[in-house]
């Protein structure tokens, strides 16, 4: 019995791309085997350089705040009103 496997082809209308600056850099260590370096990138550099322009980048920029902590709660709208004007 053969089976068959459909597939279905589409064309990406545009990839993502990130612009790293080379100063965002952290040099770990090297792999001189596999010929791979692991360096650690810095998340404000990266956000420095690359500005969200969708919806689901800005949600998705506002989650990594949020797990990293960069966030500041307001019992009053008188203190949100003022952290937003500042």
């Amino acid at each position: 019995m053969e089976t068959k496997i459909l597939t279905k082809n589409s064309k990406r209308t545009g990839e993502a791309m990130v612009n790293i600056p080379l100063s965002a850099f952290r040099y770990l260590s090297t792999y001189p085997l596999e010929k791979k370096i692991v360096v650690e990138i810095g998340i404000k550099d990266l956000k420095r350089v690359n500005r969200a322009e969708t919806l689901d980048e800005i949600i998705n920029e506002a989650r990594l705040d949020y797990a990293l902590g960069n966030y500041t709660t307001h019992k009053t709208a008188k203190s949100l009103i003022a952290a937003l004007e500042a």
